[in-house]
């Protein structure tokens, strides 16, 4: 991953997190109504704020965390929590994985360099990957980040 790109990235990330966590949850809840069932909503709240709180939100942070520290692996604890913990509340992992394709989706929509972009594609397809190995085969270590770095480092 490249520095400088990976950090520019991840100032874009916090600059529109708000706007983007909100439209990715729209979008999701679009997709897939059922997960309206699993929220905790509150009174004050719409499902796609708390949607957005739970889980987009935590994505972006998980997202920008893993470019300012150039850390990849930081995922695979999250998102093996998150296999052990949503299934019971009924989210699967075409639900998790159209989450990460639509946050990316957002992500290319914000005004990147050729750099960043490349970031932002190799950030995904990690986390897709990370993902189906989670949930289809549970022997551990993610699959490799473009560049030779791997989720075991």
């Amino acid at each position: 991953m490249e520095s400088i790109a990976a950090a520019r990235l991840a100032t874009h990330l916090e600059d529109h997190r708000g706007s983007m966590c909100a439209y990715v949850a729209e979008r999701l809840l679009s997709t897939y109504p059922e997960l309206v069932a699993t929220l905790r909503i509150e009174e004050v709240q719409t499902a796609e704020m708390r949607l957005s709180t739970v889980a987009i939100e935590r994505l972006s942070e998980l997202v920008r965390a893993m470019l300012i520290f150039e850390l990849p692996a930081l995922a695979e604890n999250e998102l093996r929590w998150a296999h052990g913990v949503l299934p019971r509340h009924g989210v699967t992992h075409d639900h998790q994985s159209t989450m990460i394709r639509y946050f990316f989706d957002e992500v290319r929509k914000l005004k990147l360099g050729p750099g960043e972009l490349i970031v932002a594609r190799e950030m995904e397809h990690y986390l897709l990957g990370l993902v189906r190995t989670i949930y289809f085969n549970t022997r551990g270590g993610g699959p490799p980040m473009a560049g030779g770095a791997s989720s075991n480092n």
